[in-house]
């Protein structure tokens, strides 16, 4: 009897990881499936220099879209600082995509220095379903990236 349970739980775990798989695996293709297509890709440049804190910004937008639908968001930000006579330059990525203008899937990326982080955030439903960041505050900041996917949905009048 222990033994057909054990084998039950077993079965019933791999195929729940294989539902997962699969979700993640078809986010992907979407997001591969949105970079090389030929939507209508829009850019612009913010600048944001505060000379009084030493600091240096730009900021580069890039959107996405298939008429009524917004697919990509990305904001690209490279600043650099300089503080008691040194100079660092930290570079970082967002990259919201979405499906029917629902977030699906969020890169970041940043880079400071010889450190590096690379992140990835998969959402269906409204919902974060699994992130690649191991940390105490992974679920927060998940649920504090759709909210700021819905916020930049509704702004930009996709919602």
């Amino acid at each position: 009897m222990k033994t057909r349970f054990l084998l039950i739980a077993i079965l019933f775990s791999s195929a729940i990881y294989s539902q997962d798989t699969m979700k993640l695996k078809k986010i992907d293709a979407l997001v591969t499936m949105i970079n090389t297509s030929e939507y209508k890709t829009q850019k612009d440049t913010i600048k944001n220099d505060q000379p009084q804190l030493g600091l240096s910004m730009r900021t580069y937008l890039t959107t996405v879209t298939d008429g009524s639908e917004l697919k990509k968001y990305v904001n690209n930000v490279y600043a650099t600082r300089q503080e008691n006579g040194t100079t660092s330059q930290i570079v970082t990525t967002n990259a919201f995509y979405f499906d029917h203008n629902k977030l699906i899937k969020v890169e970041e990326f940043a880079t400071q220095g010889d450190k590096k982080m690379d992140l990835s955030w998969y959402y269906a439903d409204d919902k974060p379903i699994y992130y690649t960041l191991k940390s105490e505050k992974a679920q927060e900041r998940a649920e504090l990236l759709l909210t700021m996917a819905k916020s930049l949905l509704e702004k930009m009048g996709y919602k």
